[in-house]
């Protein structure tokens, strides 16, 4: 039997699929290359998983093309995937295509040229069996570029990849990708020099018997000696470009000097990165005792070459980032990589300054705002081993870093380290615990608020727990002030009252409303005043997110989605944050007729412009999603900010973790109310952690900080608690709360979402589900909920609903069981007629951390 090669394809199927390897790609197949194999009627590529002696399956077909000269994968990223796969129920090639780096794919188009000169001496030297590489060469040395898909059919080679890239390997030919947008190569740039000879005998001759012995025009002796002068002063080669620019010679001239051997002319690689500028030197930092406790207990794990997770719980201010700084320092000293995953692509600008500062070129970041150039680049620097720190949102968890030693998790609380809106669904924290305890690495995950998850966890010793409970500096946690809104309202009522009754004038119809609270206003104005930073939240972007007739109740809603439109005052229209649907706002009700249309739900916008009424000399910044879309927005704005440039930096969420401005002595939230009142079981915990975490910016140095926070819901529990900083009784009575509901981390969830556009067809598929699941061998260790409709019941003209399916810890520890009902029931389902029917989609979501 020929050899065989199992290959992992990105299609939705729970399986690898086998292939003959034919004899001419033997020798280039090897564990985690990328290969092109037919698929159907067409071709498709995959990843080589693995090489079995044998197989069942009947009528196998041959591997097209191998598409690397080295592995995309190392073995160690495969086994990874493989577990993610297992884990999340996705099949391993999705796995795959989500790791494999931006810039690799093979589409687009590969151009082909000679890389040698006496092409007729090298064609002579080929064997007679050689006969694809000769005429590849002949066609090439004709036409000088060519396509693969041109050379290949040319050469009638049918696996025209690997013979490219073995001539290519012995220096025959250079290829180029000539490729689309969404694909990269590698960016290279001309660059001149002057040989050493040259250089002295121009010096021992001088510029006029130079000109004389070498033969030069004026302009040519002028170049080259400003040449000269450019190369003592750097000894790298010169850009060709940097080097006509300064000496404001031209291209000929600069040819003229090649042609007669004074000068030499290649190319050079240059690597795409993004830029931070404003990096200093780092300041001398005395690490205070918990910070040197908690380094010391990193330093033994990382010492021993043992996995181990911490779970790093600071207060806000406390010096978490350089804890993870100094570990990271021990951690390069053996020899060992790093991996820093941050939340958000607006933390990475700061994060990255400061990482740099103190590993230079050492760092490279990975996110989704940068080029698919740079990210390319990136990888292919973490690929060779030429950067040793990679710092990202989740994505960044698959960097290919060697001899991993540390991954840090910082903010290891948030949402977004969950992939939500495609496969694989996975979670990038609980990905980097498992990538550590595979290779032996240490994981620090950092928080002032962690997860219930996480906490559980270490509090029952399966993560080592790491107290900071003191900030650094001394500086002290910030005062905390909570305002009432609806006592507020009724006084603002009573003053109307109040001031009618004293002058007469009629009773408005309209009651003036306003966002922001006396005391709020009372306290920016202070800061203003004293030239100190406010920073507000108020996690709604828009103008108003209902929009109301006053005189019968309607409200505009989506027409494709079962949600209210938001008012946006740029472009004056109605707009759907979910599917993107527009309409213009109404000037009457469309169902009433009625005149008294009314905007509440207070967004950004409408907070900003109040701002402006109230404070017309301030500088205001808005930082949301309709601010923030170009690139390097969220840098250049936290850089305004954080220079004085602006007074009051007002945003959702994206304000509230991992900035530091000393400058801050106010924070002030607009509504608390906006992630309280969501029907989601973590509620009350992303509450409770929005709002300290958007506290601990204020008050960061000797300055002392203050907090007011505006809410409908002042006797909320999670307020109290944040009102004290109390995180362990917030925790205490959470956890308790989820024990009597049977949540995580007292049970692991999976959610399955069905949705179509015909109702009545979604809830059979659901139902039938939901009967799968229940199978009697794995029912006494699960609870099935639903099927119901979801929070928002219809998305895009789809209706949605919902099953759950709990495990219960305490009768199913590992989650093997949930899992097995899960695929047994997948299993089923897949074999069922429902699964002809194409009009409903079902999403499987392991461990969702939204509910909605």
């Amino acid at each position: 039997m020929p050899p065989l090669a199992d290959i992992a394809l990105p299609v939705p199927l729970d399986h690898t699929f086998t292939y003959i390897v034919p004899p001419e790609l033997q020798q280039s197949v090897s564990l985690g290359c990328r290969v092109i194999v037919p698929f159907g009627r067409k071709n498709s590529t995959g990843v080589i998983v693995g090489f079995p002696s044998s197989t069942n399956v009947k009528n196998l077909r041959p591997i097209h093309d191998v598409l690397d000269s080295k592995p995309t994968f190392s073995e160690e990223m495969l086994k990874l995937t493989r577990w993610i796969s297992d884990y999340y129920l996705t099949p391993w090639g999705e796995v795959l295509r989500a790791a494999t780096p931006q810039g690799l794919g093979r589409e687009g188009k590969r151009v082909v040229q000679l890389a040698v000169e006496n092409v007729e001496e090298l064609i002579a030297s080929l064997p007679k069996r050689a006969t694809k590489q000769r005429t590849i060469l002949q066609s090439l040395q004709k036409q000088k570029r060519l396509s693969l898909g041109q050379l290949q059919r040319r050469s009638s080679a049918k696996s025209i990849h690997v013979l490219i890239n073995e001539m290519t390997s012995k220096g025959w030919i250079t290829i180029e990708d000539d490729v689309p947008r969404t694909q990269a190569k590698p960016k290279v740039e001309k660059v001149v020099s002057v040989p050493t000879a040259v250089q002295s005998r121009l010096k021992n001759l001088g510029e006029k018997a130079a000109a004389g012995e070498f033969g030069l025009t004026k302009k040519q002796i002028a170049l080259l000696i400003e040449l000269v002068e450019m190369t003592e002063l750097s000894p790298e080669p010169l850009s060709e470009t940097l080097a006509l620019k300064k000496t404001g010679s031209s291209l000929s001239i600069l040819k003229a000097l090649q042609t007669k051997g004074l000068v030499e002319l290649s190319t050079r690689e240059v690597i795409r990165a993004a830029t931070f500028d404003g990096i200093e030197p780092p300041p001398v930092f005395t690490l205070n005792e918990h910070q040197e406790r908690a380094l010391q207990e990193i330093k033994s794990a990382v010492e021993a070459n043992t996995y181990k997770t911490f779970l790093l719980h600071g207060v806000t201010g406390s010096g978490k980032t350089q804890v993870y700084i100094e570990a990271i320092r021990q951690v390069l000293a053996t020899g060992k990589t790093a991996i820093v995953l941050v939340p958000e692509i607006s933390l990475t600008p700061q994060t990255v300054r400061r990482f740099k500062a103190h590993f230079a070129d050492d760092v490279t970041v990975m996110h989704s705002q940068m080029s698919i150039g740079e990210r390319y680049d990136a990888w292919r620097l973490a690929n060779d081993g030429r950067v040793k720190v990679v710092i990202g949102p989740r994505s960044a968890i698959f960097a290919p870093l060697k001899n991993l030693g540390l991954i840090v998790v910082d903010e290891e609380q948030e949402a977004s380290y969950k992939q939500f809106d495609a496969s694989p669904r996975y979670h990038a924290r609980d990905v980097a615990i498992v990538r550590a305890s595979q290779t032996g690495a240490v994981v620090i995950l950092g928080s002032a608020t962690p997860s219930a998850e996480s906490y559980y966890n270490a509090i029952t010793e399966k993560y080592c727990l790491l107290e900071m409970p003191e900030r650094v500096d001394n500086a002290r946690l910030p005062t905390i002030e909570i305002v009432d809104m609806t006592k507020e309202r009724i006084r603002r009522y009573d003053a109307l009252k109040q001031e009618v009754q004293q002058t007469g004038k009629p009773f408005p119809k309209r009651l003036p409303h306003s966002s922001i609270s006396k005391l709020l206003e009372q306290e920016v104005a202070k800061r203003i005043a004293k030239k100190e930073g406010v920073i507000l939240l108020q996690n709604r972007r828009g103008f108003s997110h209902v929009v109301e007739c006053f005189e019968c109740g309607f409200v505009e809603k989506c027409d494709r989605c079962e949600v209210t439109l938001t008012y946006h005052t740029p472009k004056k229209h109605l707009r759907c944050h979910y599917c993107g649907f527009v309409k213009k706002p109404p000037t009457i009700c469309p169902k009433c007729q009625g005149f008294e249309i009314r905007f509440h739900a207070f967004g950004t916008q409408q907070v900003e412009g109040e701002l402006e009424a109230l404070f017309p000399d301030s500088r205001i910044l808005r930082m949301d999603l309709d601010t923030t879309s170009g690139r390097g927005s969220h840098d250049r704005m936290l850089r305004q900010f954080g220079a004085g440039e602006a007074d009051i930096l007002l945003g959702t969420q994206m304000v509230a973790k991992g900035l530091d401005f000393p400058r801050v002595t106010l924070v002030g939230v607009i509504s608390a109310d906006t992630q309280m009142l969501l029907p989601d079981f973590r509620a009350s915990e992303r509450t409770f952690q929005l709002l300290t975490q958007v506290a601990g910016r204020a008050g960061r140095s000797n300055l002392a900080g203050e907090v007011i926070i505006q809410t409908m819901q002042a006797d909320h529990y999670s307020l109290k608690h944040v009102l004290l900083h109390d995180f362990p009784n917030f925790y205490k009575e959470e956890l308790e709360y989820r024990r009597e509901l049977d949540y995580p981390p007292f049970s692991r969830i999976a959610l399955i979402e069905f949705k179509g556009a015909r109702e009545n067809e979604v809830q059979h598929h659901a139902k039938k589900f939901a009967e799968f699941l229940l199978d009697e061998k794995h029912k006494k260790y699960l609870i099935v909920l639903g099927p119901a409709d979801a929070a928002i019941p219809k998305l895009r003209n789809q209706f949605r609903k919902h099953v759950v399916i709990k495990g219960l810890r305490r009768e199913d520890p590992s989650g093997a069981y949930l899992r097995a009902a899960l695929r047994n029931a997948k299993k089923q389902y897949d074999e069922s007629a429902l699964r002809k029917m194409r009009s409903v989609q079902m999403i499987l979501d392991v461990d969702p951390v939204g509910m909605m």
